[in-house]
């Protein structure tokens, strides 16, 4: 029997998304890896992705509704790229501020 670890740190998910993901290929089921990233990450939308996929492989019929949420992206790309540009922004600023207060 398979034993998962307690806790909510990214270690412990991890390793029990792992073993989820074992026992699930056992059963001939492959979840894509962005629909896990996405529970892994606590992401809107992915829990219900992975019950219509599991729905869908088990009943072998599929849910049209949440057709559009397949497209949804889980991984954090926006936000990393929102995060480069406020990054770079205030190295500007204290750059500049540097330069005016070496003038001084």
């Amino acid at each position: 029997m398979d034993v998962f670890e307690t806790g909510l740190s990214m270690s412990a998910i991890s390793l029990n998304w792992i073993r989820v993901q074992e026992m699930l290929a056992k059963l001939d089921v492959v979840v894509p890896p962005g629909i896990v990233d996405g529970i892994r990450n606590f992401k809107d939308g992915a829990a219900e992705l992975l019950l219509e996929e599991l729905y869908g492989h088990f009943t072998g019929r599929r849910i049209d509704k949440l057709e559009a949420a397949r497209q949804i992206d889980f991984t954090d790309h926006a936000y990393q790229v929102q995060a480069t540009g406020l990054c770079s922004r205030r190295h500007s600023a204290v750059t500049s501020a540097q330069r005016y207060l070496s003038k001084g």
